[in-house]
């Protein structure tokens, strides 16, 4: 378990179906994080099951009453060793629009850098998200994240129509931004 003094991260359970729904049904989730859409519960249990399997796929929980209140990953960006990409993730994340504005997500995210770029020596952290998300944007610049390029998803199929921004955090920079923040 990775926490702090207000949540705590855990891997998923089949228990947490009914908020994976409760997400899905949410057209604001789909459209500024791209989460799914679920037809019914027998969807959003697949989904926990899923993400139960994932090695880095958390859910976020507040301490004072384990409460689900969000999603955050690392995924991998690539698996060939001689492209160095083994030691780089890619960060998702998701916070129920009740816990919006409280700080729990920027919580949540440093919780998982630390993990990442100290326990699993990860070199770079990278960070895709949907161009009309602007909250996300500012989220990550905030943590240090920077600007890196924007694609249009249109150009891998016309099924895809929209942009997505793409920010990076390196080691070096994450580990000076967290001394400053210690004191």
């Amino acid at each position: 378990m990775i926490d702090d003094e207000e949540i705590y991260l855990r891997n998923f359970e089949l228990g947490d179906a009914a908020v994976l729904y409760k997400w899905g049904q949410d057209a604001h989730f789909h459209k500024l994080a791209g989460f799914n859409h679920f037809n019914n519960y027998d969807e959003a249990l697949q989904a926990v099951k899923q993400y139960a399997k994932r090695k880095y796929s958390y859910a976020i929980c507040l301490k004072n009453d384990d409460k689900v209140i969000g999603l955050i990953e690392l995924y991998e960006r690539g698996l060939d060793e001689r492209s160095g990409l083994l030691n780089t993730k890619e960060i998702g994340f998701l916070i129920d629009s009740s816990y919006q504005g409280q700080g729990l997500m920027k919580k949540a995210i440093k919780l998982v850098l630390n993990y990442a770029f100290i326990k699993l020596n990860q070199t770079e952290i990278w960070a895709g998200v949907f161009e009309e998300n602007v909250r996300s944007q500012k989220l990550l610049e905030a943590l240090g994240f920077k600007y890196i390029y924007e694609y249009d998803m249109n150009q891998i199929s016309e099924i895809f129509s929209y942009k997505e921004k793409y920010y990076l955090l390196k080691k070096a920079e994450w580990l000076k931004i967290d001394e400053n923040t210690k004191s």
